[in-house]
């Protein structure tokens, strides 16, 4: 579930966000003259602003541009002057960026007024600098970075040029703002950090484009900053605090570095350059250039920066100095690379420079760069880590190997650029990570082996080949070890391959295509294996005819090629013949198209065996000739061919009957003859007969996959617009029905995926032939002759004619597939079909009025007239109480689709019918029924709420009314507002209030009628329905506030009466409930005039039942609880989700003269139509914390854990500072109660219940895009309270307890102890403490979606989980054994139960020791015990 809300993440490109038009632009749009407000411009601006969404105003935008086009060429220049400003303002807005583009691309295709847009473009950014203007931060950087980013706007980037210093001081002094912000608690946004990015990426053009602006002392001072700086110096400091700070993403730091490296060739030559990265990144303080005289000792760095830049360097971190390399490989001239330098041994800080073997010189470079990033790789911090280090060192080998192929690498002189034990580093390095779990990461490993062998083979010369190709040699042989399921093995053999030749690999390995080909069976490895495939296959080919010629060359090709593809395709495995038809084959086909026609030969298509092998000697192998086929097999190995070569558009047309073939119902009766009618395609020109009864056999196949592809080359056609054929047609109306019932969860899907493109080839086809008029319906037909021949003609109206029909039969069989007794498996795959049909063609039947106008949509109409009639609507209406959920939600999506209002439901009486009738479902305490009543009331909801404005009341008393005029002039009483949808919405919020009200005068006879969970219900599904940036929300915000207030207050009343039934106090329930319900809540009426005479049984009998009664009410009160609480958090999470939360709008600043507090923004102000305030927020969250760390019920938990998550999300993605720190406040809340003193054995309960939900609802709200910080922080203090129990352990008995040979374990009890302490709840301080960290580590490292975050915390924890192996303390041993299992299957992977054998991609022993470098350490030093402890056992 949380997996699921954290996918909604990454939904969405702007989903919370629209431009904020600022009011007096609005008033000053209103005050202009009527005779220049009525233009198209104008009347499209003010179209665009009344828009609140960010994808209207996108779509809007195109209109806006392209009327301001029409008044550049049209207008004259009192109207563009005005015109001009309001359409280059639009830039200068909040949230404008998406618009940037589409706004800016009309100045491409327009130049005139050039001069006036300059001028404007130039007071618009003097006016929104961020210090001593109005605008905010970022505005001009980004406003300039759109500009310059855009091709051929000459005049406009002269325009930047003159403002570069202002857009510059912007980026300053934002950045220094956003600096502020962090070092005072706050966090920033995933928005600001690619603000940040972008602000960056702008100052490094500008200092590269414009560089004499920063150097020109005239002018070049602005009035905005201090005296005694400049504004050179203000800009380097920004870029410095950034490097300087953890709190920027990893593109930050990479902007940050290259913005560096060009700031610094502002002032500075090549060569004052080198030495000054050789003195402040690799610490040599004395140091002379080769051929140059004079040494350098930095005396004249002339860059005016008040501080010391070499210590601001020396003191960064490790990530941050990585990024400072990249910026220096990106932005500095190759030549200041190269530059070869004498050092003195004593003055480098330890960077492997003095490793160098090189004595005629050392280089940036080779020596510097390059042995400090190997250092890097070699010991990663985590798996983010070392991705960033191999895309650092992928740019420094492409930097090498273009400077060396550059001559710039002075390679004379016995001088080796890269020697031997460097190469044996970097291809330890790349060995290391073949394997690696992230791809992005494998792709850099492979982009790294590709470049270090175009290095090596540029370095050494023609006499060294024969050590280059037993270089290659040897390590093709290291690879082809590796075995064929190693996905990482295959992009090196590619680039291999190419240097080495075909044959020479298949020397090495005869085998390799077999091996190849079959490993095709794993998914993880068919991508890397395609791309070597098809280079391999060329080079093969290129080399036989190049030895053997064309022909020749062919056969002895597809000798080695097409064995072992017809092996697999014949093979009867399903998933490797699935992996071929996608990956393989078509490789195959695309390198040899004419192979076709063998392989259709091998299986007997077109000619018998005999006569194939004549004609195709390559048939005659000893690997195929021998190979006798069933006809299963050529059915299976037919169907692939002919799905690849229609997916090639190698088959020109449709498959068709044979002129002389019989009707199908003569070939589904022969069933017993081998040859029966065929079929014919045309492949490449040439006509193929098939045997007709194989593609009937392919589609009745048991195999699904084999009946899909079948399905698919059969139905599908490359060109949509073409018609099937009759024989397509006839065999799939034998095929659907015999698909109806497949439960599979693969088929259903691969199935309607198959019909969506089928039903979109089919509408595609038939507008064709009616647009270009050879066909229409026959309703429809004027008997207009058309000039075309006649021929032609009747085979396309026949064609089309069976088209249409079928598609009415279609219809007609879906829906009559529907019936109420029918199959779940029948019913789910009519319905999911019917659906994809519904988004093809509308099931709105088109106005009667307006079918004489024969449009394709009035025309082409594939429902029959029943379709949307009242007893359909009822049928499905009924079909939403079905018991199966993919069926009722599958109800609900097509009635969406009928007309409004829905047939059969049209009336008020009907509807509150309806609406009776869902109430009382919703209150049933049955799950599904209460689901249902939900449904039908979103529906209600929905078609006539939302879409016809219906005012109804779904509260005690039920009212439903068609307009406001009509309720008002009704009998009912006057609605409180003149929104329907804020009514239905305070109407269901007063049913809930009923049903509290309920609950807390009897809460066992509330939980038999589903107590709060069917409206709660409800009430999630209409916020599903709401679109919270809807006219209607945004001009009622006031009312919906009210609405959220009074349902938060209630949600807190369910949560007191709820809670405490689920928590650790439920497992003690009175066993008489006087405590929880009345007595008079039981029928349990005993008389008191009872006779002493009665038989004893008759009392046993009556206690029995009370007993009985007793416990269901229990039951009961359990069950709706747990669901009340489930339904209270999946409410809050939906809510939280998509509501509109408050923002922070920065205010002038208290210090006026201060720029960076007026960049800052120190006062937050925040938006008055937000729909819950601070507070509020602050409440939702305190709520979910309680629950999570006091509820027991796992259900219930993870719903809860879902809510969290989806408010933790929402909060950190905000701008607002005091948001993001909420949930800090909350991290630091949960580490109190989880090491919190007097914690008993009943905290423990299910695993420490909520207190590891709680942890990963954090983790996973961290937004991408930002520096994780909640998750380490976590994690780290985990690990310290686990290691912490450890040490105290250690201290007390003075060494670490141990479970030796022949030794009875330590017990945490004395003997002394009597029975009743040895079983009591209460353990030793930091016993619970320990056992939680040991439950959220294994929750953490469990979660798929941490696994790279977690990765550098896995050896950390394994070792703790280790030692606490030997605690004295059960609790801790077993909690500490699942987080080492936990963690052995994310490092190491999971033994396969079914097949037993490890994981495909076995992890070995050097790449464990490589990622997880710390266990390594404790390996060894572990030894010697291990070894005294197998010395004892087997003593």
């Amino acid at each position: 579930m949380s997996a699921k809300w954290r996918a909604l993440q990454h939904k969405h490109r702007y989903t919370y966000s629209a431009i904020v038009f600022p009011q007096i632009y609005i008033d000053e749009l209103g005050l202009l003259p009527s005779h220049i407000s009525t233009l198209n411009f104008f009347s499209e601006l003010n179209d665009l602003i009344s828009l609140n969404s960010i994808y209207s105003q996108v779509n809007n935008a195109k209109k806006v541009a392209s009327a301001f086009g029409e008044l550049l060429s049209n207008g004259g220049d009192a109207v563009v002057s005005k015109a001009v400003r309001f359409y280059l303002e639009i830039f200068f807005f909040e949230n404008s960026l998406p618009l940037h583009r589409t706004l800016i691309s009309i100045f491409a295709k327009n130049r005139n007024f050039q001069s006036v847009i300059g001028s404007c473009f130039r007071s618009l950014c003097d006016e929104y600098r961020v210090v001593g203007g109005k605008g905010k931060r970022f505005v001009v950087s980004r406003v300039a970075l759109s500009l310059l980013s855009y091709p051929k706007l000459g005049y406009l980037v002269e325009t930047v040029d003159e403002c570069s210093i202002l857009v510059a001081l912007d980026v300053a002094f934002s950045l220094n703002a956003v600096v502020l912000e962090i070092n005072g608690g706050s966090r920033p946004s995933p928005l600001v950090m690619e603000q940040c990015q972008e602000a960056l990426s702008c100052l490094y053009y500008l200092l590269q484009r414009f560089p004499s602006k920063f150097t020109d002392s005239e002018g070049c001072q602005s009035s905005s900053i201090p005296e005694d700086s400049t504004n050179f110096e203000i800009i380097v400091r920004a870029i410095i605090s950034i490097l300087n700070s953890s709190a920027f993403s990893r593109d930050c730091l990479v902007a940050a570095g290259v913005s560096f490296c060009a700031a610094l060739q502002v002032y500075t030559n090549p060569l004052e350059l080198a030495c000054f990265i050789v003195k402040g990144l690799f610490c040599q303080t004395s140091c002379s250039i080769v051929c140059c005289k004079n040494e350098y000792g930095g005396s004249s760095f002339k860059v005016p920066y008040k501080g010391d830049l070499y210590s601001e360097i020396s003191n960064l971190s490790v990530l941050s100095r990585v990024c400072l390399l990249r910026g220096i490989l990106t932005a500095v001239p190759r030549t200041v690379l190269n530059t070869r330098f004498t050092l003195s041994r004593d003055g480098l800080n330890g960077f492997d420079a003095h490793e160098s073997s090189n004595k005629s010189g050392w280089t940036i470079l080779f020596d510097g760069i390059l042995a400090e990033l190997c250092n890097y790789c070699e010991n990663p911090t985590d798996s983010h880590f070392n991705f960033h280090v191999l895309t650092v060192m992928q740019i420094c080998l492409q930097q090498i190997k273009t400077s060396i192929l550059a001559d710039l690498a002075n390679l004379s002189e016995n001088y080796d650029p890269l020697p031997e034990d460097m190469g044996t580093r970097i291809l330890r390095i790349i060995w290391n990570n073949l394997e690696d779990p992230l791809n992005q990461t494998v792709k850099q490993v492979h982009l790294i082996f590709d470049l270090f062998l175009d290095t090596q083979s540029t370095l050494h010369s023609a006499e060294a080949s024969e050590r280059i190709k037993s270089f290659l040699l040897k390590t093709t042989a290291d690879l082809l070890r590796l075995g064929a399921r190693c996905k990482g093995r295959y992009v090196p053999l590619a680039s291999l391959t190419k240097r080495l030749g075909a044959k020479s690999i298949l020397d090495m390995c005869p085998n390799l295509l077999f091996e190849t080909m079959q490993a095709y069976t794993d998914d993880d490895v068919c991508c890397a294996l395609t791309s070597f495939l098809k280079c391999f296959l060329e080079c093969l080919r290129d080399e036989c005819w190049s030895s053997e010629g064309i022909e020749r060359g062919y056969v002895l090709y597809r000798g080695h090629c097409m064995p072992p593809i017809l092996y697999g395709l014949v093979s009867g495995v399903s998933k490797l013949r699935s992996n071929l038809n996608t990956y393989a084959l078509p490789v195959v086909l695309e390198v040899d198209v004419d192979s076709i026609f063998p392989m259709l030969a091998f299986i007997s298509v077109g000619q018998s065996r005999e006569e194939a092998e004549l004609v195709y000697p390559e048939l005659t192998g000893a690997n195929i000739s021998n190979m006798v086929l069933t006809v299963e097999q050529k059915v299976a190995a037919l169907v692939s061919l002919l799905k690849v070569s229609r997916l090639l558009a190698l088959i020109e047309g449709d498959i068709d009957w044979c002129r002389d073939s019989s009707p199908l119902q003569e070939v589904l009766s022969l069933k017993t003859v081998r040859i029966g009618p065929s079929a014919i395609v045309c492949v490449k020109g040439i006509k193929v007969k098939i045997i007709a009864e194989w593609l009937v056999l392919a589609l009745t196949h048991v195999d699904e996959t084999l009946r899909i592809d079948a399905a698919e080359s059969l139905f599908m056609n490359p060109k949509t617009s073409t018609l099937p054929s009759s024989l397509e047609l006839s065999l799939m109306k034998e095929a659907v029905p015999l698909n109806m019932r497949c439960c599979s969860t693969a088929f259903q899907m691969k199935w309607t995926s198959l019909f969506r493109k089928f039903f979109a080839r089919v509408r595609t086809a038939l507008e064709r032939q009616f647009k270009q008029g050879c066909w229409q319906p026959l309703a429809f037909s004027d008997n207009n002759e058309v000039g075309i021949d006649k021929g032609t003609k009747e085979t396309v109206v026949h064609r089309a004619e069976d088209l249409f029909h079928f598609m009415k039969w279609l219809s007609s069989f879906l829906f009559f597939s529907c019936y109420p007794s029918a199959p779940y498996e029948r019913k789910t795959m009519a319905m999911e079909l019917l659906l994809i049909m519904i988004n093809v063609w509308p099931i709105v039947p088109p106005l009667q009025g307006k079918c004489s106008s024969i449009s394709p949509a009035s025309c082409l109409y594939p429902y029959n007239e029943g379709f949307t009639s009242p007893d359909s609507t009822l049928l499905l209406v009924g079909s939403i109480i079905d018991s199966w959920d993919r069926l009722r939600e599958s109800s609900f999506r097509i009635l969406l689709h009928f007309p409004n209002p829905l047939p059969g439901i049209s009336s008020q009486g009907m509807v509150k019918e309806v609406i009776m009738w869902a109430k009382r479902l919703v209150c049933s305490t049955r799950v599904r029924e209460s689901d249902a009543g939900a449904l039908t009331l979103r529906l209600i909801f929905r078609k006539y709420v939302l879409e016809l404005g219906w005012i109804i009341e779904a509260s005690v008393n039920v009212a439903c009314f068609h307009s406001q005029s009509e309720m008002i002039s009704g009998d009912s009483q006057m609605c409180r507002s003149r929104f329907p949808v804020i009514e239905y919405i305070l109407s269901l919020i007063d049913w809930l209030d009923v049903s509290v009200e309920e609950g807390e005068k009897d809460l066992s006879d509330a939980c038999k009628n589903s107590f709060v969970h069917g409206v709660l219900l409800t009430l999630r599904y209409t916020f599903e329905e709401l679109d919270w940036n809807s006219d209607v929300v945004l001009s009622s915000s006031s009312e919906m506030r009210h609405a959220l207030e009074k349902l938060l207050h209630l949600v807190m009343r369910i949560t007191s009466l709820a809670l405490w039934v689920v928590s650790a106090d439920a497992w003690y329930l009175p066993e008489d409930m006087d405590d929880m319900v009345d007595n008079n809540s039981f029928p349990i009426d005993v008389s008191i005039e009872m006779d002493v005479h009665e038989y004893s049984s008759e009392l046993q009998v009556k206690n029995s039942k009370l007993v009985e009664n007793l416990r269901q009410s229990e039951q009961a009160v359990m069950v709706g609880c747990w669901l009340a609480m489930k339904e209270v958090s999946l409410l809050l999470g939906t809510i939280i989700r998509k509501i509109p939360l408050p923002s922070c709008t920065f205010s002038d600043s208290s210090k006026p003269g201060d720029p960076f507090c007026d960049a800052a923004g120190i006062l937050p102000m925040t938006m008055s139509n937000v729909m819950l305030d601070l507070k509020q927020l602050e409440t939702i969250g305190n709520h979910f914390l309680e629950v999570l760390l006091k509820m027991k019920h796992n259900g219930a938990i993870d719903k809860t854990r879902a809510g969290f998550t989806a408010l933790c999300n929402r909060l950190l993605c905000s701008n607002d500072p005091r948001l993001c720190k909420m949930t800090e406040s909350w991290m630091e809340q949960l580490m109190e109660r989880t090491v919190a003193k007097g914690q008993t054995v009943d905290d423990l309960l299910r695993r420490s219940a909520g207190i590891p939900a709680a942890f990963i609802a954090l983790f996973l709200a961290e937004p991408e895009g930002t520096p994780k910080k909640l998750l380490p922080r976590a994690l780290r203090w985990l690990i310290d309270v686990a290691n912490m129990f450890l040490l105290d352990l250690s201290e007390a008995n003075g060494q670490i307890l141990s479970i030796k040979p022949n030794q009875e374990p330590v017990h945490g009890l004395p003997d002394e102890i009597n029975v009743t302490e040895k079983t009591s709840k209460i353990r030793d301080e930091g016993v619970i403490p320990t056992v939680h960290a040991f439950n959220v580590l294994k929750a953490a490292f469990n979660d798929t979606n941490l696994a790279t975050d977690t990765s550098g915390f896995c050896a950390e924890a394994l070792i703790i989980s280790i030692r606490s192996f030997s605690s004295p303390y059960w609790e801790v041993r077993n909690s500490a054994c699942l987080a080492y299992t936990a963690l052995v299957r994310r490092m190491i992977g999971f033994l396969n139960v079914q097949k037993r054998e490890s994981v495909r991609r076995a992890l070995s022993g050097l790449e464990f020791f490589h990622r997880y470098g710390p266990y390594a350490c404790v390996s060894i030093a572990s030894l010697p015990y291990l070894f005294h402890f197998l010395y004892f056992l087997f003593e």
